[in-house]
């Protein structure tokens, strides 16, 4: 089985709406949908907003359903000039840009004895990407990829000093409320999981007004290619993903 997350209704009902055999249940007043998506086993969870809801759902699914891998989808903002709503982020990283033990030496998002950023599976990601090639006709110009350090706080982020923060600090992409917590908890788990974000807005001043008029575009975005990922994300392992063709791959970041 595979466990889904999307934090709120916006980006699980795409998902919802094709699932057959559907069976629904609440669990600290998380509402999980057990179903099949197209051949796949599910259990799809809206987790709420936040790094704490993410982390109690996650926890929760683990437990219950016992998915042998998860992914978390839905929106965030971007981080870098020229990126445009509808671009797809998956994560290679995750790290929690607001934990703060500087007062003791710690770096930003550093944790005692906790990996600074926590790696997304290697598998999975490649998945995703073939997912977005597949989803997306192999680069058509209706959005663009990227792969890099996803950073997750308990704020929304609408200004610009803590965008360019975020990015000098991080080499983050992107920023959200919950990715890194549910990574977090996969990874103590020791589960496989993946971070696949759509952008909805710049992280910029006017970040609320943008969220607002690009929510549904980047959840289409980010259903269109978790509807490709699904059917693949318990497959043996391809070795056919972005990274391994011989044609050119759309920039890699490298976050260590």
């Amino acid at each position: 089985m595979l466990g889904v997350i999307g934090a709120m209704s916006e980006e699980v009902q795409l998902l919802l709406s094709e699932l057959t055999d559907a069976k629904e249940a609440v669990h600290a007043e998380i509402t999980v949908t057990r179903g099949n998506y197209k051949g796949t086993d599910i259990a799809l969870a809206q987790s709420g907003i936040g790094k704490v809801n993410a982390t109690i759902c996650t926890q929760m699914l683990i437990d219950i359903y016992k998915p042998e891998k998860l992914v978390f989808s839905g929106v965030a903002g971007g981080l870098l000039p020229n990126m445009r709503a509808g671009d797809i982020i998956v994560a290679s990283h995750v790290v929690q840009y607001d934990m703060d033990l500087t007062a003791f030496g710690r770096r930003h998002g550093e944790t005692p004895g906790r990996d600074r950023l926590i790696e997304c599976d290697p598998d999975l990601v490649g998945k995703a990407t073939a997912a977005f090639d597949a989803a997306f006709d192999e680069g058509g110009g209706e959005a663009s990829l990227m792969l890099g350090t996803i950073a997750s706080g308990d704020q929304f982020v609408e200004d610009t000093e803590m965008l360019r923060w975020l990015q000098r600090e991080f080499a983050a992409l992107a920023a959200e409320m919950e990715g890194a917590a549910f990574g977090y908890t996969c990874h103590l788990n020791g589960l496989p999981f993946a971070v696949i974000r759509a952008l909805s807005d710049s992280s910029s001043e006017s970040a609320s007004d943008d969220f607002e008029q690009n929510l549904h575009k980047a959840c289409r975005n980010s259903f269109r290619v978790m509807d490709q990922m699904i059917p693949a994300a318990l497959a043996e392992r391809n070795q056919q993903d972005r990274r391994t063709r011989s044609r050119p791959a759309q920039p890699i970041f490298n976050t260590r």
